[in-house]
């Protein structure tokens, strides 16, 4: 059972939380390990930035979840903390970008859509998948907009890789008895974009229920939430980039 971390007692604020202690970098030429600096940390998150076409008030808060992974240096809770706000920060980007009018008037017509083909009442709501929808729908997001979409391909060929190593190693310790075994370096071939794979669509399934795991009480602690910043920056910088596409400005509200 996780133990209460209680206030930070005043004299420790600016100590490093030791469980980022166990954290390292390895160079994989040469094996060589360090343990992550804070100056390391820092370099992290300052890479996933907004453009400056984005919404100060958008850019505002997502600035607070990254500020947020910034002081989880020294108090670790504050990792999924920071991510719920930075997933948060993208639904208020989506909102301002699309307007309120315009989001009414996508539901109303999907939900006419869902009458007309099913004969009932019903559909879709206001929501981060419903608004991640739209902006799919508009094209205001692509694929090839998303760094993971590029790394797909070659994380599955690793992923393949790396369980074929494993079966090979817990096979080979069967079958000579030893308790331990180097296994060499994990080769895989680095592959282009699989076309077919839609990173978009996996977002609009997935995204919206690790925002409503935080928002409707979460006990998750992890400090593996890099990869959202990633995700929000990127999506939010696309929505703001473009806009001449047929899309309602943060005027255009009731």
């Amino acid at each position: 059972m996780a133990e209460r971390d209680g206030l930070q007692p005043l004299a420790e604020l600016c100590k490093t939380d030791i469980r980022n202690t166990h954290c390292v970098q390895i160079d994989r030429k040469t094996g060589e390990w360090r343990r992550i600096t804070l100056e390391d940390h820092y370099a992290e998150i300052e890479h996933y930035s907004l453009n400056d076409d984005v919404a100060e008030n958008v850019a505002i808060q997502y600035d607070v979840a990254r500020n947020l992974y910034l002081y989880a240096w020294f108090e670790y809770r504050f990792f999924n903390i920071a991510e719920a706000h930075a997933l948060n920060s993208l639904e208020l980007g989506m909102k301002e970008r699309i307007g309120d009018k315009e989001i009414k008037r996508y539901i109303k017509q999907r939900n006419s859509e869902y009458k007309a083909k099913t004969g009932k009442r019903g559909g879709i709501r206001i929501g981060m998948k419903t608004l991640m929808e739209y902006c799919r729908d508009q094209q205001l997001v692509r694929n090839e907009g998303f760094s993971q979409w590029h790394r797909h391909a070659s994380s599955l060929a690793y992923d393949q890789a790396r369980d074929e190593q494993t079966l090979w190693a817990i096979a080979e310790m069967q079958r000579t008895g030893s308790t331990e075994i180097e296994t060499p370096d994990i080769e895989f071939k680095q592959l282009p974009p699989d076309p077919n794979y839609n990173h978009i669509q996996h977002l609009i399934i997935h995204t919206n229920k690790t925002r409503n795991n935080y928002n409707h009480g979460s006990t998750t602690l992890h400090n593996h939430v890099l990869g959202t910043f990633e995700m929000v920056s990127e999506f939010i910088n696309q929505i703001y980039s473009s806009s001449e596409r047929p899309v309602a400005t943060r005027n255009n509200k009731d």
